[in-house]
């Protein structure tokens, strides 16, 4: 998925270094808890995947202010990889499930 933000397409993809480079900018394990952690999460999917990106946090959180529809698409994009995560957790979860009947 692509996202323009300051007449700028950028790639989104949930990718393991997004979840690195969050963990290196907040010093704690990956984990959403707040408005906050979403936008850092954001601009963290951003640099993972956008190798020349001149973006800054600021830079992003001022084009939020003025376009609201930059967040309503990553919330699009969170919910469709969401998604795409339950179809492979859910076989994981079932033999979690038959391992605790025996």
């Amino acid at each position: 998925m692509n996202i323009r933000i300051n007449n700028i397409d950028y790639t989104l993809k949930y990718t393991i270094r997004a979840l690195f480079i969050f963990e290196q900018i907040t010093n704690k394990t990956f984990e959403i808890k707040n408005v906050t952690d979403t936008y850092i999460f954001l601009y963290s999917i951003i640099l993972a995947n956008n190798a020349n990106c001149m973006l800054t946090f600021t830079d992003l959180i001022d084009a939020c202010d003025e376009d609201n529809t930059i967040m309503q698409q990553f919330n699009e994009f969170l919910i469709t990889n969401s998604e795409k995560n339950k179809l492979f957790n859910s076989n994981d979860n079932d033999d979690d499930v038959s391992k605790k009947k025996d």
